[in-house]
């Protein structure tokens, strides 16, 4: 036997009595059947409703052919049953659904875009629209009519009806369902199959606030919050902006320019700075080969920094390398362990051989080509005996 759906017959109910049919365990909890239930089930995008059965707690419900399955954490004693919903929970959900509908309905009428999925999870619900194509007007606009729609209050309804009525009916999609058919009308402006829980007019949903969109896909998905959920979306978003320009020591509609001033003029410090970098690279580069002695016709210039970033060792190499008949093997540790070794031009000599033998010796790993190879190793105790093993190899290869 089906279990009776009253939250079909009143989605404002919070509270019900029923009797106990059926009650069985398995891994997730205790599995009970009743003759009736406000539970609205997972199902149609709708996450299902939690609550309470005789105090215990209720973690998911489920509807299987007709039967809603309540999941409990621990068993009931008693065949009379005294359910409560979450209503906070139930009231969240018809705000976020109802909205959905007049979201789809309003990007169905403004640019022909239907509906192909819907999701409505914990922090915002969203929905994918069969276009790639959509920008930030046509968004817009959908989102201005949704809320004057919201704003007139229009009251929605819900019945059944037989399948061979819904010719009569101007539905925006198709039931899922060839039997009890519910509809969700809202008066006048849509008409979609749906057997979730919604309120009794338009006005309760609250604002209506699209978040942010993008392709996915061949589609367009689109996130929004409605009531409850708009309002603290709005109140965070207002609190941090309200922080921001406090920093910043602007009014809050100044703060976009200024951000973007800051972000222009940290652009163009980095730029300078980046640039800055290289000359001193190259200033420390000739320094270092002037006070590095020549033997055998090449200077081998051997350095191990502490913590020095990477990039700034890997510019230097390649700054003692642009002069004549130089080696740089240079070596940063600290929280990242990495080495670099590379050739003058005019140097005859394969650094991949040396390099690569100290590596496989020590653990490390890394690569490149003939001129230049580097890698990194996992300790810093390492570093030096790197170094050392790394200048012994290359003058043997070298020689």
């Amino acid at each position: 036997m089906d279990t009776v759906k009253l939250y079909r017959e009143n989605a404002y109910s919070a509270d019900f009595t029923a009797r106990l049919l059926e009650q069985t365990r398995n891994e997730k909890g205790f599995r009970v059947v009743l003759d009736r239930t406000l539970f609205y089930p997972t199902g149609g995008g709708q996450p299902c409703d939690t609550g309470w059965l005789n105090g215990i707690p209720v973690t998911d419900a489920i509807e299987d052919e007709g039967v809603i399955v309540h999941v409990l954490e621990n068993r009931l004693k008693t065949d009379t049953v005294k359910g409560r919903i979450d209503w906070e929970r139930r009231f969240d959900h018809m705000q976020q659904h109802a909205g959905q509908h007049i979201l789809s309905s309003c990007f169905h009428k403004t640019v022909r875009a239907d509906t192909v999925g819907f999701h409505l999870g914990s922090r915002y619900v969203s929905i994918d629209l069969n276009r790639h194509d959509l920008t930030e007007v046509h968004i817009k606009k959908a989102e201005e009519l949704a809320n004057r729609t919201v704003f007139e209050n229009i009251p929605i309804k819900t019945y059944t009806v037989k399948p061979e009525d819904l010719a009569e009916l101007p539905l925006r999609k198709p039931p899922a369902v060839d039997t009890d058919i519910r509809i969700v009308e809202i008066e006048g402006f849509d008409y979609t199959p749906c057997g979730g829980t919604h309120p009794k007019c338009t006005g309760s949903i609250g604002l209506i606030k699209v978040i942010r969109f993008e392709k996915s896909g061949g589609n367009t998905r689109v996130e929004f919050v409605c009531g409850e959920r708009a309002l603290e979306d709005y109140s965070l978003k207002n609190e941090a902006l309200g922080r921001i320009s406090s920093l910043l020591s602007v009014r809050d509609y100044e703060t976009v320019d200024m951000v973007e001033k800051i972000l222009s003029d940290t652009k163009s410090l980095s730029k300078t700075v980046g640039e800055l970098k290289t000359e001193l690279c190259e200033c420390q580069a000739k320094d270092m080969v002037r006070e590095t002695s020549e033997a055998g016709g090449i200077r081998i210039i051997k350095h191990l920094f502490i913590d020095r970033p990477f990039e700034e060792v890997r510019t230097l190499a390649s700054a003692i390398a642009s002069q004549r008949s130089c080696i740089a093997l240079l070596c940063t540790a600290g929280r990242k362990n990495q080495i670099i070794a590379c050739r003058s031009e005019n140097i005859d000599l394969d650094m991949r051989k040396p390099f690569n033998a100290v590596m496989s010796a020590v653990g490390g790993r890394g690569g490149g080509g003939s001129s230049v190879v580097q890698g990194g190793f996992d300790s810093t105790d390492k570093a030096q005996p790197v170094l050392d093993m790394l200048h012994e190899a290359v003058l043997e290869a070298y020689n």
